[in-house]
């Protein structure tokens, strides 16, 4: 047998050498092919720290959107505006109000309004059953009939009691504050002037008292062993004429 010259062979192998490495990387290429976009069933992905859905802020964002559901709309008699409409927008209503005396007065500043009464309004349109509330300045009693005068209390006779009994005969009405004067220009009243009289009052006995949070009684007294003066402002002592 002859053999083909040496320089042959090795231009021989060196060809089959590169088309067998063109073979590799073809059937490399295939495979990965046919492993991922192929039937197969790729390995899942572990999920790791940030890549995990935070059920936490799922819950909250559907709790924060979702309306609650009546289930009977709640008592707001007695709270201040304010109040009232937390109360009823967490029970599922929505509330108006107005002015529940004579004067229709606006409700500009919700916490300074009390609810004396409270009706069904009917429901906004695709929207929450909603409470209509009839209101009163804080402090005012509230009129036996929504609409009617406010019954403003009238000023008692505090006179010839002592301060003491006259500031509890006045505490039901509300005022500001009970002020006690002396009676007499030449005496001054002592640190608790709880046994002293009554001698004058200012607002007079028998009117009509409006906004007592805002008022102030003036009591003008004498003391417990001293006759009341004719006027305010006497002189008990009065100086020894020469």
């Amino acid at each position: 047998m002859v053999l083909p010259p040496l320089g042959i062979v090795l231009a021989w192998t060196s060809r089959w050498e590169r088309n067998r490495k063109v073979l590799a990387t073809v059937l490399a290429a295939v495979w990965f092919v046919l492993l991922f976009f192929g039937g197969g069933s790729p390995e899942k992905k572990p999920v790791r720290g940030d890549d995990r859905p935070s059920k936490v802020t799922v819950t909250a964002s559907a709790s924060t959107s979702a309306s609650p559901e009546p289930s009977g709309p709640p008592s707001l008699v007695g709270k201040s505006l304010q109040e009232a409409g937390e109360v009823a927008s967490a029970a599922g209503y929505s509330v108006v109000s107005h002015d529940a005396s004579e004067q229709d007065a606006r409700q500009w500043d919700a916490d300074e309004w009390t609810v004396c009464f409270q009706t069904s309004a009917g429901q906004r349109e695709g929207g929450r059953p909603v409470l209509d509330l009839g209101v009163v300045r804080v402090g005012a009693p509230c009129p036996a009939v929504d609409g009617e005068k406010i019954p403003w209390p009238k000023m008692p006779v505090v006179t010839a009691m002592t301060f003491e009994r006259a500031a509890e005969a006045l505490g039901p009405i509300g005022f500001r504050k009970v002020e006690p004067e002396s009676a007499y220009s030449d005496v001054a009243l002592p640190g608790v002037a709880d046994p002293w009289k009554v001698c004058f009052q200012d607002p007079e006995p028998g009117g009509t008292v409006e906004n007592p949070q805002f008022g102030t009684v003036y009591l003008k007294l004498a003391p417990p062993d001293a006759v009341c003066p004719e006027r305010p402002y006497a002189t008990l002592r009065p100086a020894p004429t020469p």
